[in-house]
């Protein structure tokens, strides 16, 4: 039995595993490897609003203390939610049709969700788990408003990744490491904590929504359409 310090290095890595599919298969790979790179700073940055009421996982530096791991996986989620679309379809851009660059009502929709994770969760003790949920799908759906064309691809990613985290989680939360969220998850509320073959509900809704948003970012922000 492997030590629990490496349950969530092994989560990352085998996320990693799932990006360089994606890579390898993604036209625009410059592009994704600059965004993952922000993701994984994003990645640790997070850890601000989950490590209150969310989780306290043991990483190589210690329990609940952050970690490489976090870079990793935040780096291996940007791209795999981000992306997994132009891998595994066929839609090209249509470079017939373009918009102006919503370089501005990004930034915004990026503070509104770090906004709307500190003043639910932080500030009025609401759970994070919650707060990250319906922050990802009420910015989804501002999106999916001004930008219809972009419902379908974004609901394919939302169950794309999910099927992806569903088998990562399945091996790492069943095979390798079995007792992890009775150890370290903090998942007592209603819902979040519910599990199917041992892996917390309030996971796989936070990657469903995560792919959702993350997968219309490129489209919305640089004003992109695919056909």
């Amino acid at each position: 039995m492997l030590p629990d310090k490496y349950a969530y290095l092994i989560l990352s890595l085998l996320y990693m595993i799932a990006w360089a599919i994606v890579y390898w298969k993604n036209p625009w790979k410059s592009g994704m490897i600059k965004v993952c790179a922000v993701g994984g700073i994003m990645g640790v940055i997070a850890e601000v609003w989950y490590f209150r009421d969310y989780w306290r996982p043991p990483t190589l530096f210690g329990e609940g203390m952050v970690g490489i791991e976090d870079y990793i996986i935040g780096f291996a989620l940007f791209g795999v939610g981000g992306y997994i679309h132009s891998s595994f379809t066929k839609k090209e851009i249509n470079y017939d049709k373009q918009t102006p660059a919503k370089n501005w009502n990004f930034f915004v929709l990026f503070l509104l969700g770090c906004g709307s994770l500190t003043l639910f969760s932080i500030g009025l003790g609401i759970h994070s788990g919650y707060v990250t949920f319906l922050t990802f799908f009420l910015l989804s759906v501002y999106i999916w408003i001004q930008r219809p064309d972009l419902i379908g691809l974004s609901l394919i990613s939302g169950f794309a990744t999910l099927a992806i985290s569903f088998l990562i989680y399945y091996i790492n939360f069943n095979i390798l490491f079995p007792d992890f969220w009775d150890k370290y998850g903090m998942l007592d509320e209603p819902i979040l904590g519910f599990k199917i073959a041992n892996i917390p509900l309030s996971e796989m809704l936070w990657h469903f929504s995560w792919a959702m948003l993350c997968s219309m970012f490129r489209g919305y922000r640089n004003g992109v359409y695919y056909k």
